[in-house]
């Protein structure tokens, strides 16, 4: 009823409710019990009159006198509320009654019990009259309860007028207390509409006082600030975001869910040919019939193929590529499309948003290069044939070569020997050491025409890759390899981690670098050969080293150790061809790996290569190192 009533007039009508229910009932309980005990006080005068005039009757109804009973009963005009009184004899009949006038039918025949009871809007009782301790009859009296309307309506009188004069008094109060709460909260509602009206967030309310709605206004304050803080920060970040669109590279549409264009970046416009924003905002059936669609081959695109209109179906487009041409003009792009429906918290789509790129440059340059691959791939094969055959032709070469080249040495040597025990009596002794020198280099040329062909042999081989124990590799290499054999070598080697590596070659590398610590260290006093094996974690390959305190090299030259014929030392330190290292190098590589040295003059090297890793079989990982038996 008070949904809509200011709340001022709410105040007023709560506390005059308030007021005239408390009168009311107030009055309600006053009128009940003056009702009650006036009704009681009623039958004690009653009853008392009833007992003095029940007393007086006793002789008129001892000698039977109706006019000593009648003359009794008149004296009852002096209670003008007395409406009915009759004395009945002792057999119950009525002896006389007052007034005279009134009919004998309006007594009852049959008196009921002796004492007083309401009944409707009278009081009733039946006096006995006693004359000692015998009873010779009754007293009847009948009276109306004219006294209790009259008091009764004073009281009305007075209640209306106290109601009057309290409402009145509300009234007042009211309107100068109400105040006190309507006051606050209409400046509240006062600020509430004016920050509605001109969203100026910075207004604050006034405060009137420390109490409950001060309280509420502090927050209400408080609240308001924290609004304007945030307001100024979506603000700061809207234009923020509007900048960023704006700049961006590529092209930005945003549509909503009918298919009515909202908003073009600015990329999105120059990309499309457009001024303004008046020119974008457009339905997408519009735009059909300004731009024309086609895929990359040709098929032209409907309107529900186009790409906003397959986002607003839900569609999550992601570098679709299309052709678009103007119509009625010669401009066509290569446009990329992507595109995605963006969703409130609650999931419900509310905007389509599409970006545009335009790769029309980089079509035509992928062109360009696919072509030049074409022609680059063709070039590649022409020139791989010709390779092919100078490979073949060189092949040929060095087999034909070596061949022929096995044959004179092999007789430069024989001949040599022939001609030393021919003419060992008759040729002095550098004759001799002619002759030796002969030998011995027919001897080193067989030598390197057999590490050349090896050399051939490396690069053309066909890898056979198998899980190796690189534990008995080793040890099978230094037992059984051929090395020069040296008890004082102090041999350390730790367990080594299986590997996938062609066996026959991998044995080779082993071979080449285990005799080469073993050669150059041979002039140590104390030879040690360490062999052992660390990961890289950058790479995950496994690094095996063998690292020998012999003569070592000078770090300047490390770069020349693993080429062909290359020594840094001479053939009178240490023998040697110059492609061991070589061959390392060119193994290590066929199988994915890498070779590299350290060492110092004097102080040993260290030559390392790397294999990819494989799962290791189960060992222990706190291996020491261990001598190889003998």
């Amino acid at each position: 009823m008070l949904k809509n009533t200011p709340i001022q007039r709410k105040l007023m009508v709560i506390i005059l409710l308030t007021s005239g229910a408390v009168l009311l009932l107030t009055c309600a309980s006053f009128f009940t019990y003056e009702f009650a005990t006036f009704r009681q006080a009623m039958i004690r005068q009653t009853s008392t009159l009833g007992a003095i005039v029940a007393e007086n009757s006793t002789a008129a109804l001892a000698f039977q006198n109706v006019d000593d009973a009648t003359e009794i009963l008149n004296a009852l005009k002096a209670e003008p509320h007395i409406v009915a009184a009759g004395l009945y004899n002792q057999d119950g009949k009525l002896f006389t009654k007052y007034p005279a006038t009134l009919s004998a039918t309006s007594f009852p025949d049959v008196l009921e019990a002796d004492g007083y009871r309401f009944e409707h809007s009278s009081l009733i009782g039946c006096q006995p009259v006693v004359q000692g301790d015998k009873r010779i009859g009754t007293l009847y009296l009948k009276t109306d309860l004219g006294a209790i309307y009259d008091r009764f309506r004073l009281y009305s009188l007075i209640v209306v007028l106290v109601i009057a004069l309290s409402f009145l008094l509300a009234y007042t109060l009211s309107t100068a207390l109400q105040k006190q709460i309507s006051r606050p909260i209409l400046a509240l509602a006062e600020t509430a509409r004016a920050i509605s009206e001109r969203h100026d967030y910075s207004v604050r309310a006034t405060k009137l006082g420390q109490d409950e709605l001060g309280l509420l206004t502090d927050a209400f304050n408080q609240m308001l600030g924290q609004i304007h803080e945030q307001n100024q920060t979506l603000r700061r970040n809207e234009v923020q975001l509007q900048t960023i669109i704006e700049n961006l590279g590529e092209g930005l549409v945003v549509s909503n869910l009918e298919g009515q264009v909202l908003h073009f970046n600015r990329a999105a416009m120059e990309l499309h040919g457009f001024v303004t924003q008046e020119e974008c905002r457009r339905h997408l059936a519009e735009f059909a019939a300004i731009f024309e669609l086609s895929t990359l081959d040709g098929t032209s695109l409907s309107l529900d193929q186009w790409p906003l209109a397959r986002v607003l179906r839900g569609e999550q487009l992601r570098d679709w590529e299309v052709h678009i041409r103007r119509l009625k003009s010669d401009w066509r792009r290569i446009f990329n499309y992507g595109g995605v429906l963006v969703r409130d918290v609650a999931g419900r789509p509310t905007i389509a948003v599409v970006t545009i790129s335009d790769i029309t440059d980089r079509k035509q340059a992928e062109q360009k290069i696919r072509k030049l691959n074409e022609e680059l791939e063709q070039r590649v094969v022409e020139r791989t044939a010709r390779l092919a055959a100078a490979n073949a032709e060189l092949e040929a070469f060095s087999y034909s070569v070596s061949h022929d080249l096995r044959a004179p040495v092999r007789h430069i040597d024989g001949f040599a020997e022939l001609l030393r025990k021919h003419a060992e009596s008759v040729v002095d002794e550098k004759g001799r050491h002619y002759i030796k020198t002969i030998g011995d280099s027919a001897k080193r040329m067989g030598q390197l025409i057999d590490e050349l062909l090896v050399f051939s042999r490396m690069g053309r081989a066909e890898l056979h890759l198998v899980e190796l124990d690189h534990d008995a590799l080793v040890a099978d290499v230094i037992r059984e390899g051929g090395l020069k054999k040296n008890a004082a070598i102090d041999w350390c080697i730790a367990p080594l981690p299986r590997v996938q590596a062609d066996p026959i070659l991998l044995r080779q590398v082993w071979f080449n670098l285990i005799d080469n610590a073993v050669k150059y260290s041979g002039k140590s006093p104390s030879p040690r050969i360490e062999i052992g094996c660390r990961p890289d974690p950058a790479t995950g390959e496994q690094e095996f080293f063998v690292r020998d305190n012999g003569a070592g090299f000078d770090m300047q030259y490390a770069g020349k150790l693993f080429g062909v014929f290359q020594r840094l030392h001479s053939m009178a330190e240490f023998e040697g061809t110059g492609i061991g290292l070589a061959n390392v190098r060119r193994i290590v590589q066929r199988h994915g790996g890498r070779t590299w040295a350290e060492g110092r003059v004097g102080e040993g090297a260290v030559f390392y290569f790397s294999l990819p890793a494989i799962k290791p079989a189960s060992r222990s990982t706190h291996a020491t190192l261990n001598p190889v038996p003998s």
